[in-house]
């Protein structure tokens, strides 16, 4: 998709709390209502005018203007300017094509140049809890229409194009990865089999074992708190695809779902190899296992046990 331009924005409620939200995305259309004033005054574009004939029927004169003044830059919108709304927990756009106001049984309406889109130009769902702040706050906005301000970080957004603030903690962020990767392999066997069991607790799931004991071919046993699904975690600081081999084997799925075989220096074969012909069974290495390092906050924990 070619990058979408535009040089303002607006957001705008569909209805009062959002009736007409599905209906337009529906049918391509941005619904609205003022069907206190006739087509034909609006098509005279006499906004003076307009406000004079019905001030009046508004509490006050500010709501007047504010709400006369929304439905002016609807009705004279044009290809330049990007409008967005709110609904199924995802943010819309679009752009109003050439036209005047229409008006159905339902209400009036103007037609969208193409459809509302819910994606970013790499196609990308554009999820409300995904949405910067600085652009949900808008749905917080008590009238119908609002100018949003922030065009630059709007455009980013839609066209996928991350900040430079993003970029930097990304890069630092994986950083402190790679290095995270190596102060794991200079823990002590045991604390290393702690620092995985700690992960797997932090994340939610109940250990229903004691850590290492007298178990031969599993470390830890855990149930999965929501679906009370069993698992089994091997944890080894060094290991070839023999020592993997000897422990997928007897691992027999059935009680157990999977088998989770943590390592974090596999020998050559290994880490090349994978898990192979063994389908229940799922290798974590020392890159994954420091992302979740850094995920579930033991970067501190790390520190102090390889200082």
């Amino acid at each position: 998709m070619n990058p979408i331009e535009f040089a303002n924005a607006y957001y705008i409620k569909l209805g009062r709390r959002g009736e007409w939200e599905k209906l337009s995305i529906q049918e391509g259309k941005m619904r609205i209502g003022w069907t206190n004033i006739p087509l034909v005054e609006i098509y005279r574009n006499d906004w003076v005018a307009i406000f004079q004939n019905y001030a009046g029927t508004y509490k006050s004169k500010n709501a007047a203007s504010m709400d006369i003044n929304a439905l002016r830059t609807i009705v004279e919108s044009t290809l330049d300017d990007i409008w967005v709304t709110f609904y199924d927990s995802r943010l819309w756009w679009g752009k109003l094509a050439d036209g005047n106001v229409q008006a159905d049984t339902i209400s009036n309406y103007r037609i969208l140049d193409g459809d509302w889109n819910k994606y970013d130009s790499n196609g990308n769902e554009l999820l409300a809890n995904q949405i910067p702040g600085n652009i949900a706050k808008v749905q917080g906005f008590k009238g119908t229409v609002c100018r949003i301000s922030e065009i630059d970080d709007l455009k980013r957004l839609i066209n996928n194009i991350p900040s430079d603030e993003y970029k930097n903690i990304v890069r630092t962020r994986d950083a402190l990865i790679r290095e995270i990767e190596l102060g794991l392999k200079k823990l002590h066997w045991k604390e290393f089999e702690t620092l995985v069991d700690m992960i797997f607790e932090n994340a939610g799931w109940q250990r229903l074992s004691m850590v290492g004991g007298s178990m031969k071919y599993t470390d830890i046993e855990l149930q999965e708190p929501i679906t009370h699904e069993l698992y089994q975690v091997q944890v080894k600081s060094q290991a070839s695809y023999a020592d993997f081999e000897k422990y997928a084997q007897k691992f027999t799925p059935g009680k157990f779902k999977k088998l989770y075989f943590v390592v974090h220096s596999p020998d050559k074969k290994l880490a090349e190899n994978g898990v192979g012909k063994f389908q229940d069974v799922e290798l974590v290495f020392a890159n994954e296992l420091a992302r979740m390092v850094v995920e579930r906050g033991f970067t501190d924990w790390l520190l102090m046990k390889i200082r």
